[in-house]
């Protein structure tokens, strides 16, 4: 009886939360990111796997026969985390997912990027650093640039 108990309980972990993990690290990251993610969703998997390995004779020994139940809240959070925080990822690339999940989990505003008006701004910043650098090396050459000190006097003690 124990032995049916056991394959039917990894039965219906397969096919129920068992693949989760593993699904929804390949849904949310991008092609390039997926291994590195993977890999560390999987060492994270085995770290909890032991963790409950180690916890769960104490929680047999002191909850008895409702030592399941703390995994039963558990599951009842993530299955509300499932449902109202993770987005829906069937027909989504990775970039709308991030803009999705921006958008439903930011604080603040988000304002759209005008690409052409930001290449001109990009543009006029750089010519003004350019005509800084210019006028600051000319400043140097002449030995009037300030570099924000001044020297210290004969007999002055320099204050840190």
């Amino acid at each position: 009886l124990a032995l049916v108990a056991v394959n039917a309980y990894v039965c219906f972990f397969e096919i129920g939360l068992g693949p989760i993990p593993w699904l929804i690290v390949a849904e949310m990251f991008e092609g390039k990111y997926v291994a590195i993610a993977m890999s560390l969703c999987c060492q994270l998997n085995w770290i909890c796997n032991f963790i409950i390995g180690m916890v769960f004779p104490y929680m047999h020994l002191y909850l008895g026969p409702y030592s399941f139940v703390p995994f039963a809240i558990i599951l009842a959070f993530v299955f509300f985390y499932a449902l109202f925080i993770l987005p829906e990822t069937q027909g989504k690339t990775p970039d709308e997912l991030v803009a999705e999940m921006a958008r439903r989990n930011s604080q603040s505003m988000v304002y759209e990027v005008n690409e052409e008006e930001a290449g001109a701004i990009d543009l006029e910043w750089r010519k003004a650093m350019e005509q800084l650098m210019q006028e600051e090396q000319t400043q140097m050459k002449q030995g009037t640039y300030d570099y924000g000190f001044k020297p210290i006097e004969q007999g002055e003690q320099p204050a840190f």
